[in-house]
C-alpha cells in the first residue's frame, strides 16, 4: 500500500469513529431528555394539592418555640453532637454562590403523628442544613418523634447539634399519610414576612438551582402522590406586606410544579449526566430526591451509585466511600499480640484457671499466629491449668478493677470488661479475646494492616440493623474506633447488657465507619452449637430461631470461634474428649492439638492432674 492509500484508510476511520461517537451521544442525550422532560413539565393536577384548599391565612406568633422536650429521657441523655455545620454538599450537581437576600432564611419542616424519627428524615434535615443553609429550621410538631431501643437517635443528634432549631409545638391535627402537614407548612409560609422553604419528611435538596434566585414560587413533588413527605415548597414571598392576596398565594404555589426524582430516577439521569458532562445541569435535574424507606448508614458507606454519593455528602461532607482502608506501609500492622481480662468475680476468693481458658490461651499462641498473651487482672490466677502455662510466652499485668465510668458507678463485671478491653488495646495495640474464644486460624498481614477489626453479632436487636460483637477485636494502638467508642459511654447503661457492649460499637461504625474494618471471618460465635458466619447474608437470626441451620462454612474460613452458650467447659473437658469428639468445638480442638504437635510441645497437651 502507498502512502496515499493509507492516508485515506486513517481519515475514514476517523470519520467512522467520530459518527459512531455523535450517535452514542445523541443516544444518551435523547435518554436523558425523556428520563429529564417530566421534572419541567407542569403537574398541578397531583392529588396533593388538595392541600391547597386548606389552606389558612393566620398569624404563627400562636405557636411559641418549646425551650425543652424530654430532658429526663434516655435518648436526652446520649452524647449525640456532631459537628454537621462543618460543610456543604459537594454532589455532583453543583454548587451555587449565594449572597445575603438571594434567598428566603427560614425552613420548616413539619412532623406529623407520632412515630421514630428514622434516618431518611435524617438526610432530609441535614440537606436544609448542609444545602440550603438556612438561618433558622423551624420544626413543627403536634407530638414529638417516639423512641425506642434507643437506636433511631438521629432527632437527638440533631437537637444537640444545631444551634439554629427551633421546635414548635402546634395543637393543628397533623396527620400521616395525608395532606396535613403540607397545608400546614403552606399556612407557614404565607404568614412569614420573609418567605421560606416547607420539606416534606424525606424530602432530599441535593442542590440549589440558579431558578431559585429569580423565580417567587416553586414546587416539587412525586407524581400522583398523596402524602406531604414527598413535596419541596419554596416561596420567595409570604404575604405579609406583599400585598398578596391568599387566592393568589396559592395560584402561584400551584402554577408550576417539577418532579420529585425517586432513587433509581436519579441514578439514571445522573449516570447520563456524567457521560455528557453538560455545562449547565440546572435545566434538566430535579433539585428534589425522594429517601427510600429502610435505609440505614451502612447502605451508603460504599455505595458507588449516584444516590450514595449525595447521600454521604449529606451524612460524612464528603462524596468519597467511606470504608475503612488498609494502612499504606505495609509494615504498619495491629501488633501480634493478644490480650484476656480475667476479672476476680468473688472478692477475696482465689481466680482458677480451668481448662477452657487454658485452651483459649494456648489457640492464641499456636493457632492464632500471636507471639504473647497478655492476662489482665486484679488478681493473678491459679490452679494446675495456669500452672502448665508457665514458660509460655503468657504474663499475667496487675490492673485494678473500674469502679465508675465517666463518674457513673459501674458494677457488673462484664461492662467492665467491655470498657478496659477498649482502653488495653487504645494503649497497646493487638487482640482482645474472650476466655470462651478457639483461635482456628492465623490473621494475615494483608488483613492487619487496617486500623481496627471486628464482626457483626449474630441475634436481631429489633430497631437496631444489626450488633457487634466485641468478644474478639483487634486494633492498633490509638485507634480513632476505640477512642469514639470510649467516648459514647458518656451514656453508660449498667441495666442493659448490650446496650454499650453490643450495639453501640455499632452506632460508632455507622458515624465513623472509616476507622474500623467489619470482618466477618475474625470470628464465628456458635449458639447451641449453631455457628453463624456472618460474612454469609443469612446469618442473623431472632432468639426464638436461634436453633435454625445457617449456611455451611469451612473451618479454613474463620480465624476464631466463640463458643458463648452453651460455654467450652461445658462442650469440652479434657483432651480425650477433644480426640474422641464430634462436635464443631471438638473439631477446632483437634487443630490446636495438632498445631500444638507440630511445634514439638507435646507435653502441653498432657491432663492436669
Amino acid at each position: 500500500m502507498n502512502r496515499n492509500i493509507l492516508l485515506k484508510l486513517a481519515c475514514l476511520s476517523l470519520f467512522i469513529f467520530a459518527v459512531v461517537e455523535f450517535l452514542i451521544l445523541k443516544h444518551y442525550t435523547n435518554n436523558v431528555k425523556s428520563l429529564t422532560v417530566d421534572s419541567v413539565k407542569t403537574i398541578d393536577h397531583s392529588p396533593i394539592f388538595r392541600a391547597l384548599k386548606n389552606v389558612t391565612y393566620f398569624s404563627s406568633e400562636k405557636n411559641k418555640a418549646v425551650e425543652k422536650c424530654n430532658p429526663d429521657t434516655s435518648a436526652d441523655r446520649q452524647r449525640l453532637y456532631r459537628d454537621i455545620l462543618n460543610g456543604i454538599s459537594d454532589a455532583k450537581a453543583g454548587r451555587m454562590d449565594i449572597d445575603p437576600g438571594d434567598l428566603p432564611n427560614t425552613a420548616h419542616y413539619v412532623w406529623c403523628g407520632s412515630k421514630l424519627f428514622l434516618y431518611e428524615n435524617y438526610l432530609s434535615v441535614l440537606s436544609i442544613v448542609r444545602v440550603y443553609r438556612p438561618m433558622k429550621i423551624v420544626f413543627h410538631f403536634n407530638q414529638l418523634p417516639t423512641e425506642k431501643k434507643l437506636y433511631n437517635s438521629w432527632f437527638q443528634e440533631l437537637r444537640q447539634s444545631l444551634p439554629y432549631l427551633v421546635l414548635r409545638q402546634t395543637s393543628s391535627v397533623l396527620r400521616c399519610n395525608s395532606s396535613d402537614s403540607l397545608s400546614f407548612g403552606l399556612e407557614q409560609l404565607a404568614s412569614s414576612i420573609g418567605g421560606g422553604i416547607y420539606f416534606g419528611e424525606r424530602a432530599i435538596l441535593t442542590y440549589v438551582p440558579r431558578k431559585w434566585k429569580q423565580e417567587s414560587y416553586l414546587t416539587y413533588l412525586t407524581h400522583g402522590t398523596n402524602s406531604s413527605d414527598e413535596v419541596i415548597v419554596f416561596a420567595r414571598y409570604g404575604l405579609v406586606d406583599q400585598k398578596v392576596t391568599l387566592e393568589k398565594f396559592k395560584e402561584n404555589i400551584s402554577y408550576v410544579s417539577y418532579e420529585c426524582f425517586s432513587v433509581e430516577k436519579f441514578n439514571d439521569v445522573m449516570t447520563q449526566l456524567i457521560l455528557l458532562k453538560p455545562n449547565e445541569i440546572s435545566d434538566v435535574l430535579s433539585p428534589c430526591l425522594i429517601a427510600p424507606k429502610q435505609l440505614y448508614p451502612e447502605k451508603i458507606i460504599n455505595n458507588t451509585m449516584p444516590f450514595g454519593e449525595v447521600a454521604r455528602n449529606l451524612h460524612y461532607g464528603t462524596s468519597k466511600s467511606m470504608a475503612a482502608q488498609p494502612g499504606k506501609d505495609p509494615n504498619d500492622l495491629i501488633p501480634a499480640i493478644c490480650h484476656v481480662i480475667s476479672l476476680n468475680p468473688q472478692p477475696g476468693q482465689p481466680v482458677v484457671w480451668t481448662f477452657q481458658h487454658y485452651l483459649s490461651v494456648l489457640s492464641a499462641l499456636y493457632v492464632g499466629g500471636f507471639h504473647r498473651v497478655f492476662v489482665h487482672g486484679d488478681i493473678p490466677p491459679t490452679g494446675e491449668w495456669w500452672d502448665k502455662m508457665q514458660g509460655e510466652n503468657v504474663t499475667f499485668v496487675f490492673m485494678d478493677n473500674m469502679e465508675t465510668i465517666y463518674q457513673q458507678k459501674a458494677t457488673v463485671l462484664a461492662h467492665q470488661s467491655d470498657a478496659l478491653r477498649a482502653l488495653i488495646l487504645l494503649k497497646y495495640g493487638g487482640a482482645y479475646q474472650d476466655k470462651d474464644v478457639l483461635w482456628a486460624n492465623p490473621v494475615p498481614e494483608h488483613i492487619r494492616r487496617y486500623p481496627a477489626l471486628m464482626t457483626y453479632d449474630w441475634p436481631w436487636y429489633d430497631e437496631w440493623p444489626r450488633g457487634i460483637n466485641m468478644g474478639v477485636i483487634m486494633a492498633k494502638p490509638g485507634s480513632m474506633f476505640l477512642r469514639k467508642l470510649l467516648d459514647s459511654y458518656w451514656f453508660y447503661n449498667d441495666s442493659s447488657w448490650e446496650y454499650n457492649g453490643i450495639l453501640m460499637p455499632y452506632k460508632v461504625y455507622e458515624t465513623y465507619p472509616e476507622s474500623v474494618l467489619i470482618y466477618g471471618q475474625l470470628q464465628i460465635i456458635c449458639y447451641y452449637e449453631i455457628c453463624h458466619p456472618a460474612w454469609h447474608e443469612d446469618y442473623i437470626r431472632k432468639y426464638r430461631d436461634a436453633g435454625k441451620p445457617t449456611g455451611k462454612f469451612s473451618m479454613d474460613e474463620p480465624h476464631a470461634f466463640h463458643f458463648t452458650v452453651p460455654k467450652l467447659h461445658k462442650l469440652l473437658t479434657s483432651f480425650a474428649t477433644i480426640k474422641n469428639g464430634t462436635c464443631i468445638a471438638a473439631q477446632v480442638g483437634q487443630r490446636l492439638m495438632a498445631a500444638v504437635e507440630r511445634a514439638g510441645k507435646q507435653h502441653l497437651l498432657v491432663e492436669a492432674t
